[in-house]
Parts: structure tokens; C-alpha cells; sequence
């Protein structure tokens, strides 16, 4: 089977929905990757995992990264690969994803994709797609189905030659340096090239202030920044039972209610039937670039897509409170601000001040 468009759907998803193979491990060899088609295919499995429809309920992703020299790895680059690893793995405990960096003996060209189901390889897939958002949704690129055994068998002969993002020794090893490089392989508003002291300086399209409180001036108990706190821990079900929450105390997301919102400001859903808005990125000044998307029932949220919980972080720490803590008024009073302020560029791309 030769697939020569609409490569995303066949290759990295459909292998892995309930309804299909129910795959659960997706090996991946790759010259080059970005970090944001890393977050955005971690964002759209999750959003399905364990649904009936939707795709398995354990699902780990390994990469090895080919390309070290020259444009393929900065220390800026490595710095951002991190990043996303440690924000997407502690979401969520049934998935899991790896990079490793080939960094002895020759550099791998290779785009190799092989979906394991327990640990035994059922369909693969190799061509001239990197893992990368360009690869796989701009260019005309081609993947064809081949030997799914044999292409783990070379999947793991590479591993000897290859090193964990994580260990201490890469900058070393890899000599990483932050010189900037042309890339191809990397758009202008990939999340690799977007910087707060760049897009500052840019005039924005339109600006937005969303208020963390409601119209009365009050914050929520139970909702907006304290979205997952809960007055109990555990409540009592139709059948009697005791269930315990199972909520991350930092779980929030901004009101995005009728009272402050502006029409086309944010992506909304382009048919009515969409599971989800569009992702937005928002760039901050202090702690990188999160995925964004408007949420809940009429789109009364704005929220971070990998989890809710990043964004409840994010304010915690400006506000100098504890993981988890109640945020107050009192909290904002002393922080000196209430809203926070979207700047709007193309592409969906945002600077969120605050």
C-alpha cells in the first residue's frame, strides 16, 4: 500500500484506534522532529484514549532522533525537546513518550514507523516523512506499508548507537551549541521558533484581557483557577458506593464568559460537529509555550490541551502559591492582576500575559 497524501490519519493514528488494530506502541526513526508535532500527537490521543472509538487505553511512543549535526539537534532544540517530554509525561499515567538521540557513528536518514501491539510489531510504515508537522500536513511526502518484524529488528540495531534526551551527557557528547541554522524542516511559527522577546516586538493583530474572575468580581470556589478542587474528597454514587476524586488540585482553566468575549478572537470550531476547538499556541514570557484551546459546554473556558492542570501550575507559581493551593481574590490583590491579556498574531498564535 502506497500512501502518497493524508499521510497523518493511516500512519500514526488508525493503528492504534480499538476499532482497528489496537495498537499500543509506536516506534519511530526519524531524521528530524518538532516539538510541536510531538504535543499535538500526544494532544489528539489523549483526547481518545480508551473511548470506544477511540484508541487504546496504553499507549507509549519511542523516538529516535537521526540527524545530530548541523541543524538537527541545538542545545536550544534539546532544551525544548525536554520540556515537552516532562510537561507530557506527567499528565498522564497510561502514556508515555521517549526520545533518543543517535550520537555515534553515522547519522540516521531514515523515516521508519512501526506500531507494536504488546510488544509484538503488527504494521509499519517507511518513506520520506520526517516526524514533523511539515512532513506530515505541508509537503507532498510518501510512506509505504513494509515488514513490520524487520523493521523493529532495525529499529532496535540502532539503539546501541543512541543516547536518552535525559542524560547529563548529551550537550557533550552531541557538542550541542545554540547557534541558529536554517532549517527547513522547521516553519517560522513552529513551536521551535516562536520566542516571547521575538513575537513582543511584532504588532499584534488584536489584544484581549480575560478576566480569572466572574462578573460579580469573585473567584470561584469550585471553578475557574480552582477548577479541581472539590469541597469532599469522595462522594457517595446512584449505587451507594464511595468514589473518590480523582482531579489534580491544580486543574483550571481562565472564564471565558459572554460578558468579556469578542467573536472570532480565539479558533473556534469549524463544524459544529468537531470534537474539540482548534489549538492555539500561547507564548509566555517566563515558562515557554503552552497549547491552548477553548473548552466546556458554549466554550466558557480556555484551557491548556495536554491538561488543565499546566495552566493551574502556571498561575500558582505566579502567584507564589503551593501545587494545589485554593487561589483567592486576596491572592490576585497581592499579585496586582485579575486578567489576562491575549495578544493575537497569525497562524493562531498568541502571546498570554499575565
Amino acid at each position: 500500500m502506497l500512501l502518497s497524501h493524508d499521510l497523518e490519519e493511516p500512519v500514526l493514528y488508525d493503528p492504534a484506534r480499538m476499532t482497528g488494530l489496537n495498537c499500543n506502541h509506536l516506534a519511530i526513526v526519524t531524521g528530524f522532529t518538532d516539538c510541536d508535532m510531538i504535543s499535538q500527537h500526544f494532544i489528539q490521543l489523549h483526547d481518545e484514549r480508551g473511548k470506544a472509538d477511540g484508541f487504546s487505553k496504553e499507549i507509549k511512543i519511542d523516538i529516535i532522533l537521526g540527524m545530530y549535526k548541523g541543524a538537527g539537534i541545538t542545545l536550544r532544540k534539546h532544551r525544548n525537546i525536554m520540556q515537552t517530554l516532562n510537561r507530557i509525561n506527567a499528565i498522564d499515567k497510561h502514556m508515555s513518550i521517549k526520545c533518543r538521540y543517535i550520537y555515534k557513528n553515522a547519522e540516521v536518514h531514515t523515516k521508519l514507523y512501526t506500531w507494536l501491539k504488546d510488544e509484538k510489531p503488527i504494521a509499519a510504515y517507511a518513506g520520506s516523512a520526517n516526524y514533523s508537522v511539515n512532513a506530515f500536513r505541508i509537503r507532498r511526502e510518501i510512506l509505504t506499508d513494509c515488514d513490520p518484524a524487520e523493521s523493529f529488528a532495525y529499529y532496535n540495531s540502532l539503539l546501541p548507537d543512541t543516547i536518552d534526551c535525559f542524560d547529563e551527557n548529551v550537550p557533550s557528547l552531541l557538542k550541542l551549541t545554540n547557534t541558529s541554522i536554517p532549517n527547513d524542516e522547521i516553519s517560522e511559527l513552529n513551536y521551535e521558533n516562536l520566542t516571547y522577546e521575538d513575537l513582543i516586538k511584532r504588532p499584534p493583530i488584536d489584544i484581549l484581557e480575560v478576566s480569572w474572575l466572574g462578573k460579580d468580581g469573585s473567584v470561584g470556589a469550585t471553578s475557574g483557577p480552582n477548577w479541581g478542587i472539590r469541597p469532599r474528597e469522595g462522594y457517595i454514587d446512584k449505587n451507594g458506593m464511595y468514589v473518590k476524586y480523582n482531579r489534580d488540585r491544580n486543574q483550571a482553566y481562565i472564564p471565558y464568559n459572554k460578558w468579556q468575549r469578542k467573536e472570532g478572537f480565539f479558533p473556534d470550531r469549524k463544524n459544529p460537529s468537531d470534537k474539540n476547538c482548534p489549538l492555539f499556541k500561547a507564548v509566555t514570557k517566563d515558562d515557554g509555550i503552552f497549547y491552548m484551546r477553548m473548552a466546556q459546554q458554549g466554550n466558557k473556558g480556555i484551557h491548556t490541551a495536554e491538561s488543565n492542570a499546566i495552566l493551574g501550575k502556571w498561575l500558582r507559581k505566579k502567584l507564589r502559591l503551593e501545587d494545589g493551593a485554593l487561589v483567592t481574590l486576596d491572592d490576585f490583590k497581592r499579585y496586582g492582576r485579575t486578567s489576562v491579556k491575549f495578544l493575537k498574531y497569525a497562524d493562531d498564535v498568541f502571546i498570554m500575559d499575565f
